[in-house]
């Protein structure tokens, strides 16, 4: 029997929005999230249909974790990193991410390593040449090390907070959208 729901869904949307409710129906059709500014949740949207599939299906469950109903700020880093890292690994790493080897770290390390020589971003610096990636490298870093739910038993381990999720599930999406949209780019003469 077909279930009445994904007929009404968009009926249920305007009944949440009218009685100014929090939640609203998610992107999947699925469940409820948070509301936020529409121009926000857009922006996101856009940034993770930019991304490859298994990253996407990484960016929603972490999205979700963020502003669904049963919040799980831990479970958004262990996403975000993997979908970060299905996209940046087999750009960056070619014959490691095929091996296994590559993760966000030893992305962040080749970048790094290499940032004058080999990478330039999109963007224009201020000779209206590509820019050195640098900032890329410091956003990729700072998901890395916010992280601080990864290893038990550590002196600074803890649970991720409600706001941490937030905010990086958001960077995330701008470093998914960089990374699948060509903004990091290889240097044509390095």
């Amino acid at each position: 029997m077909k279930q009445p729901w994904p007929a009404h869904l968009a009926e249920l949307d305007q009944i949440l929005a009218l009685g100014r409710s929090v939640w609203c129906v998610n992107g999947r059709g699925d469940g409820l999230e948070r509301r936020l500014e529409p121009a926000i949740t857009a922006a996101a949207r856009e940034a993770v249909a930019a991304a490859p599939p298994a990253a996407q299906d990484h960016l929603l469950v972490a999205w979700a974790a963020a502003y669904g109903r049963s919040p799980d700020p831990d479970k958004v880093f262990h996403e975000v990193i993997r979908a970060i890292e299905d996209i940046a690994c087999p750009l960056v790493e070619p014959s490691k991410a095929q091996g296994g080897r590559s993760t966000l770290g030893t992305v962040i390390g080749e970048l790094r390593n290499n940032s004058f020589t080999k990478w330039e971003l999109l963007l224009p610096g201020h000779e209206g040449q590509p820019r050195d990636i640098t900032h890329l490298v410091g956003m990729l870093e700072l998901i890395w090390h916010a992280q601080v739910s990864r290893h038990g038993g550590a002196p600074k381990s803890r649970r991720q907070d409600q706001t941490e999720a937030q905010t990086v599930v958001h960077l995330a999406a701008t470093v998914a959208h960089w990374l699948s949209s060509g903004v990091l780019r290889r240097k044509a003469n390095p």
